[in-house]
């Protein structure tokens, strides 16, 4: 087991902190490794945005990087947690198989996956991960293992489905698949002039399985495109080869003035400009993985690094509150660089710390300012008195509360994140 001691932050880049990381081969290293720590989180590869993954002392999973099953005919796949969705795609698409939910970067492990519960954008009527988990291993304080699934240690099994790692190191995973005809999708795009007519567009168009919406949120009127999807049918499918496309790379931390309300409202006018309204044929890595067309993209916000406020609210406050949401961060001295506007379905009682729950999430991307904190306080306050929340697995500043999980209700105590930290404390 190799252990160093090293610079270590998420994907945003803050908070940045020195840690111990060890890198297990073996279910004996970590067995060791949890029996001589007090206080440890699992990481994956560290693309959750805020501090969910970062602790004194981490224990990456990417060296549990094994295959352990998959069954080409009923689309049951088994693989231990450190498995990134990136490497599965090129088994399974081939015969015929893809993610039930898939979350808009493919980089992430399996293991992540399980712990923060992602969603994708067909979450009204595919849900989040956990809906297609079947069962996981799951290595406790104790060192022991213990298999979790619906029928077997139910309640450690929906304690750990979204639960930050906070029950313990989730050393496999076995999961059901979606059977597809090839790689083609049919998209359609809707320009929308505002923000009424975006939400409008989602509820006249809850036909198409798959929706996400893209806002300029340095419009007053809050345009924006939703971009609709469904897996084409079988005479359009395409093949069933995972397109393998170049990558762009940002090699390097890009000066932290080159983002700045100016460069960012040309960047949202671009996008709205070039965004095709109508139909056209699109494939797999193109409608779900947007973000992998860049490599290390978080750079673009320089050594500051950024901060993600993602939320959900109900449907009957959705509208109203993110429209209140956008008017509150024009009249402040941030400027999103990214807005991502969701629709989510009913959530299943026993998934209770899934992040969606019925109604609308809205993403915000700022470049980290001294002053973007207080921006995030009075968002919290707003969203918090429309009975919304925030997703866990983005948060790096909010309110203890703005995540609706109860950080010692649940889960042992050697397993903690500065997130759990952090949420205890406040």
């Amino acid at each position: 087991m190799n252990i160093e001691t090293r610079t270590v932050a998420d994907w945003a880049n803050y908070p940045v902190i020195e840690a111990e990381v060890a890198s297990p081969l073996s279910r004996e290293d970590i067995r060791a490794y949890i029996l001589s720590h007090e206080r440890l989180i699992a990481r994956g590869n560290g693309r959750c945005y805020g501090d969910a993954a970062l602790a004194p002392h981490l224990l990456s999973t990417l060296e549990l990087n094994k295959i352990i099953q998959f069954d080409p005919d009923s689309g049951i796949i088994g693989c231990e947690a450190g498995v990134l969705l990136s490497d599965l795609l090129p088994l399974i698409v081939p015969a015929g198989w893809f993610f039930h939910v898939t979350p808009g970067i493919k980089s992430i492990t399996v293991g992540g996956a399980v712990a923060s519960d992602v969603h994708g954008k067909n979450h009204p009527s595919k849900g989040c991960f956990s809906n297609w988990l079947i069962s996981f291993e799951l290595m406790t304080a104790d060192g022991e293992i213990t298999t979790c699934s619906r029928t077997e240690n139910p309640t450690l099994f929906w304690q750990t489905c979204g639960g930050m790692g906070w029950t313990g190191i989730i050393l496999s995973a076995q999961f059901q698949l979606m059977k597809i005809s090839g790689v083609n999708m049919r998209q359609t795009a809707v320009k929308a002039p505002d923000l009424e007519v975006l939400f409008r567009s989602f509820d006249e168009m809850r036909q198409w399985p798959y929706a996400a919406g893209w806002v300029d949120g340095t419009d007053k009127k809050g345009r924006g495109v939703v971009f609709f999807a469904d897996h084409a049918s079988p005479e359009l499918a395409g093949s069933l080869i995972f397109p393998q496309k170049k990558t762009r790379n940002v090699s390097f931390f890009a000066p932290s003035w080159i983002l700045n309300p100016l460069s960012i409202g040309l960047h949202n006018r671009i996008i709205f400009s070039k965004a095709k309204h109508g139909e056209q044929l699109v494939d797999l890595d193109t409608y779900f993985y947007p973000l992998d067309r860049v490599q290390n993209w978080n750079r673009l916000y320089g050594k500051r690094g950024f901060i993600q406020y993602q939320f959900c609210l109900p449907e009957e406050n959705a509208f109203d509150g993110i429209r209140r949401v956008l008017e509150i961060i024009r009249k402040s001295p941030e400027t999103p660089f990214l807005t991502v506007l969701k629709r989510h379905g009913e959530r299943p009682p026993e998934a209770v710390h899934s992040f969606p729950i019925r109604g609308y999430s809205l993403a915000l991307d700022f470049p980290r300012t001294r002053s973007i904190f207080d921006l995030v306080k009075k968002l919290d306050d707003l969203v918090w008195s429309l009975d919304g929340k925030i997703y866990l697995t983005k948060d790096a500043c909010s309110a203890a509360r703005m995540g609706r999980v109860d950080p010692v209700g649940f889960g042992h105590p050697k397993f903690t994140s500065m997130l759990r930290e952090r949420l205890r404390l406040r």
